[in-house]
C-alpha cells in the first residue's frame, strides 16, 4: 500500500513539471496572432483616423508590411530580452517605419 502510494505521488509530480514546461511558450499561431495585434495597435495609434488598415502582409521574420488608405508602413517585431529566471511567451515590441503614402 505504502509503495502504491509514493508511485501516486511521483507520478502527480511528473505530470505537475510537464505541465508547467509545456505552457511556458505560446504555439506558433497564438504568437503571430499576438504580434498581429500589436502591430495592428502600433499602426492605429501612429495613422490618421482617415486611414483605416486595410491589409497586413506577412513579409519574413518579425516583419510586415501594414496598407491603409493609400498608405503603407514596415512594423517590425524587436524581441526584449527575458529576464533571469522568468519562463513565458516571447517579449517583444514593434517598431514602426517610415510611412510612404501615395498623393
Amino acid at each position: 500500500m505504502r509503495n502504491m502510494i509514493l508511485r501516486l505521488i511521483v507520478a502527480i509530480l511528473m505530470l505537475a513539471g510537464f505541465s508547467t514546461v509545456s505552457m511556458a511558450a505560446l504555439a506558433p499561431q497564438y504568437q503571430r496572432a499576438n504580434e498581429m495585434n500589436a502591430v495592428i495597435t502600433a499602426v492605429t495609434e501612429t495613422l490618421s483616423p482617415y486611414q483605416p488598415i486595410t491589409k497586413i502582409v506577412y513579409q519574413k521574420d518579425d516583419q510586415y508590411l501594414v496598407a491603409a488608405g493609400n498608405c503603407t508602413i514596415t512594423a517590425k517585431i524587436v524581441s526584449l530580452p527575458a529576464k533571469p529566471g522568468l519562463v513565458g511567451p516571447r517579449q517583444f515590441n514593434v517598431q514602426l517605419g517610415k510611412q510612404r503614402c501615395k498623393k
